[in-house]
């Protein structure tokens, strides 16, 4: 816990219990389907639903704004580059959505979505998204309401505005695999680490990179997943030195997405390839590991 000042202690001590605990819960980039209930009043707040359309037509959190995660593509079926900076800013403006927002993401449970969508975000000047552990599954459990209604805000001015420390690149990962203060994770299976499987043309992994494979993170509980706690990621997380900048990949840049979740709420100073595997796979110019 950092270190507090003596007029935060005071503020602290004068808070009463329940809104102390409210406030450490939402430090964390997760939040749970109870506290979101509690938030939906929140004129500030703007909740995402990025399943397909389909499925938000069907049923969603009220006053849920429809953002597939497919809008996060530049062409989703090639391979996992992210959009481009002009299109997702006209799709946001459209929206109604700008940067001074408190964002909540959500899919269908596992996951993978809400996190890339997070990622997506992050790249695109957001300061304040969190992702609803466990999606729709967790919401749906204690019975919270659910609508059919499609919600619409007034067009936002949101000006997109790229972090180039959220998102790395062919080359910036090639330097990150001689970097010995940097760290490569590859966020596929063991299998696909080893090179048993491979979706490119080739089979293994990126030079010096480490595995931690995307499920290692989760407990899945009626067909969702749900983050380990902190501690238990901290655990997973051990061996790699808060003081290195990370480098994800996986096979397009979607479930390693998850692991920079992970990463960003341990405070480490993270990356995600977008296009991956996919791309670095299916370049034979490039070195691989097996």
């Amino acid at each position: 816990m950092r270190k507090a000042s003596l007029l935060t202690l005071l503020l602290v001590i004068s808070f009463p219990l329940n809104l102390l605990a409210e406030s450490l819960k939402t430090d964390s980039l997760r939040v749970d389907a109870n506290w979101l209930s509690s938030q939906l009043d929140n004129e500030n707040l703007v909740v995402l639903d990025v399943r397909p359309r389909e499925d938000y037509e069907l049923e969603h959190i009220p006053g849920a704004l429809h953002f597939p995660e497919s809008m996060t593509y530049r062409n989703q079926d090639e391979g996992g580059s992210i959009v481009e900076p002009n299109i997702i800013q006209k799709s946001l403006q459209e929206l109604g959505v700008d940067t001074h927002h408190e964002i909540v993401v959500y899919d269908d449970g596992k996951l993978f979505k809400s996190s890339r969508v997070f990622w997506t975000l992050e790249v695109y000047g957001f300061k304040n998204v969190r992702v609803l552990n466990g999606g729709l599954v967790a919401w749906k459990k204690p019975g919270f309401p659910l609508t059919d209604e499609v919600s619409k805000r007034p067009p936002s001015k949101y000006v997109a505005m790229v972090d180039h420390q959220r998102i790395a690149s062919k080359f910036s990962t090639q330097l990150a695999t001689i970097n010995p203060k940097q760290t490569v994770i590859d966020a596929r299976s063991t299998k696909a680490y080893r090179g048993e499987t491979s979706t490119a043309k080739r089979f293994g992994h990126i030079p010096s990179a480490i595995n931690i494979a995307v499920h290692q993170q989760f407990e899945n509980t009626d067909n969702a997943n749900f983050l380990l706690n902190s501690d238990e990621l901290r655990n997973l997380y051990s061996g790699v030195p808060k003081d290195e900048k990370v480098v994800l990949y996986c096979e397009v840049g979607k479930v390693s997405s998850t692991n920079y979740l992970v990463l960003r709420e341990l405070g480490y100073d993270v990356a995600n390839y977008d296009a991956s595997w996919r791309e670095w796979g299916n370049d034979f110019t490039l070195p691989i590991e097996k």
